[in-house]
């Protein structure tokens, strides 16, 4: 299942996506004679509604195949809406580094022996489409292509089946970073934190679409060549692992994302080094996911 939040006007709707054309989640369980269901992704991952959505797309599966007419205010086609950030406010953002063997390999560091983590702010978000901005007077902002882990439920100090059974699904995420920074600062929330510095999306499909742990191609594309590709294979640490060591001590919420990490190729590690600049588009691939696209602008 594939899942959206969207806006069709000003107000910030929940969707499935099925086949080009988003279902409101709201409308359409109102519409099937369901418990109605809230209008946002992250009250519905909150109220624990996640059950109830996978019972609401099985029901506009059904009624698509036996090709009910649903009433206009229940869908619309994906090229009508607007996308934002499949969770636009986390409550938390965590990310793990050096978690990709060929991009240890690209530095020259030994692989680490527990995840790294280190937090971006839930204010860097932006949708897919939306501008990454370049700082003023910014050099060396590099792109970072991720396989992202959503949250769907409380989970506090979790074995291997509660830590799989958390994950809500993923997406893709771009952990952009401010490199002059990270490197003078000797820490990376400021660096990774910036606005605009975590585009997410384009959608979240659920975890029951894929295996545990699933093995998918990663690619990163700089105006259209490629600079990252490698498989979800290569990941040092697993998303189950990755929150089983989490919640030793952090306690997950529903709406919180996990990155789990890049892949070589990054700019800062290529001969000659290669940073982002007003103009160029960033597009992130994962399969079985779909492509995360955002350009590059300058600040002011």
């Amino acid at each position: 299942m594939k899942v959206i939040s969207y806006t069709r006007g000003t107000d910030e709707r929940a969707g499935i996506l099925i086949d080009q054309n988003v279902y409101d989640v709201e409308s359409c369980s109102s519409f099937l004679g369901m418990e109605e269901m809230p209008a946002r992704l992250l009250c519905l991952l909150s109220a624990g509604r996640i059950p109830t959505l996978n019972e609401l797309h099985q029901k506009l599966t059904e009624a698509l195949r036996d090709k009910h007419e649903l009433p206009l205010q229940c869908w619309a086609s994906l090229e009508e809406i607007r996308l934002l950030a499949p969770i636009r406010r986390p409550p938390k953002i965590i990310c793990i580094g050096r978690n990709y063997r060929d991009h240890a390999e690209e530095q020259g560091a030994k692989l680490p022996q527990a995840p790294l983590l280190f937090a971006k702010s839930p204010t860097s978000v932006i949708a897919p489409g939306e501008p990454i901005v370049i700082p003023r007077g910014s050099e060396q902002v590099d792109y970072e292509g991720e396989l992202a882990l959503v949250i769907g439920r409380e989970v506090s100090k979790a074995g291997e089946e509660e830590a799989a059974e958390a994950i809500f699904g993923y997406c893709c995420m771009n952990d952009v970073t401010e490199r002059e920074a990270q490197f003078s600062e000797k820490q990376w929330f400021r660096s990774k934190g910036m606005d605009t510095f975590a585009p997410l999306g384009p959608w979240i499909v659920t975890r029951d679409e894929f295996g545990d742990p699933p093995e998918l191609e990663i690619t990163t594309k700089l105006n259209s060549e490629v600079m990252q590709s490698s498989t979800t294979a290569n990941l040092i640490f697993s998303p189950v692992a990755i929150i089983a060591f989490v919640t030793r001590n952090i306690t997950l919420q529903p709406g919180d994302i996990i990155s789990t990490g890049t892949p070589g190729g990054v700019g800062v590690f290529r001969e000659p080094q290669v940073f982002l600049k007003s103009g160029d588009t960033v597009e992130i691939t994962i399969e079985g996911i779909g492509t995360l696209t955002n350009p590059v602008t300058a600040e002011g």
